[in-house]
């Protein structure tokens, strides 16, 4: 469900070897359908479930220069490797365990380990994610996490009460308060609502409201899309330009009936380059 892959030539990439796009689903306002979406400056954004901004940081890449001091700021002394905000209103009302960050995939992922190394990696994903549903190696694979336990920073505000964006992407303050009710306040630490939060029969319990604005901050310091490798283990690396198939890696979040609330997939040249070279191979044979 990547979408298709950008059209320009690589050399042509305002943010490359990175190239950051709306999936065909989802309608940015600013920007033509498949065109390269900047780096720090918000996207305003619309699918049928969600209408919002979308604001990415990657810690490789140049960034707009209205945000440089923000970007130093951010990723001073911290290990993370990107954030991602989002920040707006649900379209209808959705029980949040019926919300997942993650994706689809439909084609099989390459080169994946089964047996004891695949079962150590799941169980390195299952600590830094709680709740995941991770299925690698079907001809249809899936990785999946809770939406409200896997977004780091999240709240949730009345109309004209949100923070503004960019300003969340600095320092925003955890408020889940207006979702779980008054014992999950501002003075609530995330962690508690994402351990809360990953047990399915309490997400069930909640349903998103399309009255209140939701701001939540998403970030990772193991995948780099500088070079589209995953990060494991300390020192190892997993290339996902061989796992992947093709298919880009993308910030999503959708309903575990696979409606998109909303899809950026990030390319990399070196993934579009390898689609290139299997291609060139093919049609020699």
């Amino acid at each position: 469900m990547s979408g298709p892959p950008p059209v320009k030539d690589t050399t042509e990439w305002p943010n490359g070897p990175a190239y950051l796009c709306a999936h065909p689903e989802v309608h940015t306002k600013d920007y033509e359908p498949g065109e390269a979406l900047p780096l720090g400056v918000p996207i305003h954004f619309e699918s049928d479930l969600f209408k919002g901004s979308v604001f990415l940081r990657l810690r490789s890449n140049e960034t707009n220069p209205d945000d440089k001091a923000g970007h130093t700021a951010y990723f001073h002394k911290k290990k993370r490797l990107w954030q991602v905000v989002v920040q707006g209103q649900f379209k209808e009302e959705i029980d949040l365990s019926n919300l997942l960050l993650g994706d689809f995939y439909e084609k099989p992922m390459l080169g994946i380990p089964k047996g004891s190394i695949m079962k150590v990696y799941q169980k390195f994903m299952e600590a830094i994610s709680p709740g995941i549903v991770m299925d690698m190696i079907s001809d249809k694979p899936k990785i999946l996490t809770p939406f409200g336990a896997n977004t780091q920073t999240m709240r949730i505000d009345l109309p004209g009460n949100e923070p503004e964006i960019t300003a969340a992407a600095g320092n925003m303050q955890e408020d889940t308060s207006l979702l779980l009710g008054k014992e999950f306040s501002s003075k609530t630490s995330s962690k508690s609502r994402r351990k809360y939060l990953s047990k399915p029969k309490n997400s069930a319990k909640y349903k998103v409201n399309p009255a209140h604005v939701y701001t939540f901050e998403m970030y990772d310091h193991s995948m780099n899309f500088g070079t589209y490798h995953q990060h494991v283990f300390g020192n190892y690396k997993i290339d996902m330009v061989d796992s992947m198939n093709g298919q880009a890696l993308a910030f999503c979040l959708f309903t575990r009936d696979k409606r998109v609330v909303f899809k950026f997939p990030l390319w990399h040249e070196r993934l579009i380059n390898d689609m290139k070279k299997k291609q060139t191979a093919q049609g020699a044979n």
